[in-house]
């Protein structure tokens, strides 16, 4: 990616006045004025005038939205990103930085209020992760069937000296900046061109856009695009399952699009795939152990219908087959799970399912992953029910599709316990399939194994891998707070003694991360989204997480036990009492019953976040 200063002009410019920021560009007559007096905004107008930057103007690539914290408001701007790439010449580009502009008189850029800097500094390491997206004429929240305007409501189109543009109707499911831009909104029915210009849409999760030569005919651009949804995003442990109305944490969508060019024609295809928790209430709470104890909140009723509220707004975002993957393991409380998954499953009448139960760590034991081919056997039909998308592009216009060939009429839904590691190696799997046949139709390749892992041709087959593998751990530092596991794997095409060291690496950090630190990283998610209003909130970070008062109740504990349990065992005149053999012995309780200790007290250490404290 290149600092997309060095490639694009900013057009977006702002002057700050005693009770006015003006939001103007140097090629669109629309302009927006926000009113403000003590930190707080008292109103929003357009002003239709054509206006030169000046010295005092400052630039900016997108307004992200208003934000209220405890004081101030502000308003977000980036001022930094990198440009992606282009996706049919709509340009993609990822946030560098977001300033923070306080609705002040003659406020200056990242001015803070001292008792707004500690949510200042909790949006701050939720932008600091820079996974978030945004484009100026694509609409990164919706799939690209729908951002092409095949469906008529897609097709309003806007004129500017840019070029066609189309007016974006967000999906707002996927739009991480929803909350903070509706103060736009106000324009919609009257300003529509203000409105589309202004409310820059972003999504949280990655973009990746490569070009590949194929051979001496053809050549392609290969994209993955994963935008997460907002409903009910959170951390690992903290939050499972889904909410009253059906909706699933880490709940995403990945979307493989290949632009195919040959001679005699320009194609692109685009294969939407799904992933998130199971669709019932649950939770796995952390309480120190390695892997907590799952539990199923509510009677069997409650959540026959949590799910099959789940499963018919997927059908009606992806159509009405759903090809279901359950991933996780038949034994311990991942098996009592699953056997509930299947039965809440088998309840939902009104809508087309495959649902298959796939046990990853059994099936691909010994790292034996071309095992999977198992499993694309076993939805072969159903992902030929299902399809992708596939269009004509003109070849002289890339705004007109001239024909449309397929309609992906269904989506593969795959879930493990985190939706992270199995999940993403899977995805990749199904999405190798979808690339293969269609490279097989267009005789670009002569021959399909049914190889789980068949060998895509010349650069593809590294750029594919190298795709996947960022995907996979940037969607898992979201959630889990590390890389993913198994990334040797998706980078390699087959696990490895070192892989495996990296695996435990990342699960003992995750460890710490999710029994000590997701609160306040769900805290942050929380307000970043707008579910946690910091004006009505007292929060403070501490300074020392649980790990600290962790670390003195175990050495207390084990000092008390040691010196205490010779003394009960044997007498101090017993020629065992100072032997190597009862000091490892008395150890050995010692640190047994300490940890017994800590299971039964594990809520003095991690605390919970703000939103389940009330």
């Amino acid at each position: 990616m290149v600092d997309a200063k060095q490639l694009m002009p900013i057009k977006r410019f702002l002057e700050t006045s005693q009770d006015k920021i003006k939001l103007f560009s140097i090629d669109q007559p629309e302009q927006i004025h926000i009113y403000h007096n003590i930190g707080r905004v008292t109103k929003v107008e357009t002003k239709s005038t054509q206006e030169q930057k000046s010295n005092t103007s400052i630039g900016f690539f997108a307004v992200y939205g208003i934000m209220q914290l405890k004081n101030w408001s502000y308003l977000l701007l980036v001022t930094e990103a990198n440009m992606v790439g282009q996706i049919l010449q709509r340009t993609i580009l990822q946030v560098e930085k977001i300033s923070f502009l306080p609705l002040v008189s003659n406020g200056r850029m990242d001015d803070i209020h001292a008792d707004d800097q500690t949510y200042y500094k909790m949006l701050k390491e939720v932008f600091s992760t820079k996974t978030l997206y945004f484009s100026y004429e694509y609409d990164l929240s919706n799939p690209f069937d729908k951002v092409m305007g095949n469906n008529s409501q897609f097709g309003t189109q806007l004129k500017t000296s840019e070029g066609l543009h189309y007016y974006k109707i967000p999906n707002n499911r996927f739009v991480f900046n929803w909350e903070h831009i509706k103060f736009l909104n106000q324009f919609q029915s009257t300003n529509q061109p203000a409105l589309q210009y202004w409310q820059t849409i972003f999504i949280s999760g990655c973009v990746f856009i490569r070009y590949c030569k194929l051979n001496q005919q053809s050549d392609c651009f290969l994209i993955l695009l994963s935008r997460r949804e907002t409903l009910r995003s959170g951390r690992r442990f903290v939050q499972r399952g889904c909410d009253q109305e059906g909706n699933c944490t880490n709940f995403a969508e990945t979307e493989q699009i290949l632009i195919l060019n040959r001679q005699d024609s320009r194609d692109i295809y685009s294969f939407v795939q799904t992933r998130g928790s199971m669709p019932f209430n649950w939770q796995q709470q952390p309480t120190l152990k390695w892997a907590p104890k799952a539990t199923i909140i509510g009677d069997r009723q409650y959540n026959q219908e949590l799910c099959k509220k789940h499963f018919e707004k997927c059908a009606e975002s992806y159509q009405q087959l759903q090809i279901i993957l359950n991933l996780i393991d038949k034994k311990g409380t991942q098996k009592m799970l699953g056997e509930y998954f299947t039965n809440m499953i088998s309840g939902v009448k009104s809508i087309k399912t495959k649902y298959v139960w796939f046990d990853f760590h059994h099936e691909c034991r010994n790292m034996k992953y071309e095992n999977l081919a198992k499993l694309l056997n076993e939805i072969k039909e159903d992902l030929k029910k299902s399809g992708y998308f596939h269009a004509e592009i003109d070849k002289n216009n890339y705004n007109v599709l001239s024909k449309i060939h397929n309609q992906q009429t269904g989506v593969v839904r795959t879930n493990c316990m985190d939706c992270l590691d199995r999940t993403n190696v899977v995805q990749s799997v199904v999405c190798r399939n979808f690339l293969l046949q269609i490279l097989n139709q267009t005789n670009i390749i002569h021959t399909l194994t049914g190889e789980a892992l068949q060998v895509l041709p010349n650069d593809l087959e590294q750029i594919f891998r190298d795709q996947w593998t960022k995907n996979a751990d940037i969607m898992s530092v979201l959630y889990s707070g590390t890389g993913a596991l198994k990334t040797d794997f998706t980078r390699t095409g087959k696990r490895t003694f070192w892989g495996s060291l990296q695996d435990g690496k990342n699960s003992l950090h995750r460890y710490y991360i999710n029994n000590f630190v997701d609160a306040h990283n769900q805290n942050c998610i929380d307000l970043a989204l707008g579910k946690l209003e910091a004006d009505k909130i007292n929060y403070k970070k501490t300074k020392f997480n649980g790990v600290l008062q962790l670390l003195i109740f175990i050495i207390f504990l084990m000092y008390l036990m040691t010196n205490l349990l010779p003394g009960l065992i044997l007498d101090n005149q017993s020629t065992l009492y100072g032997s190597c053999i009862i000091q490892l012995f008395i150890f050995g309780i010692s640190l047994f019953i300490t940890s017994k200790i800590l299971l039964k007290t594990h809520y003095l250490f991690i605390t919970k976040p703000l939103r389940d404290q009330s």
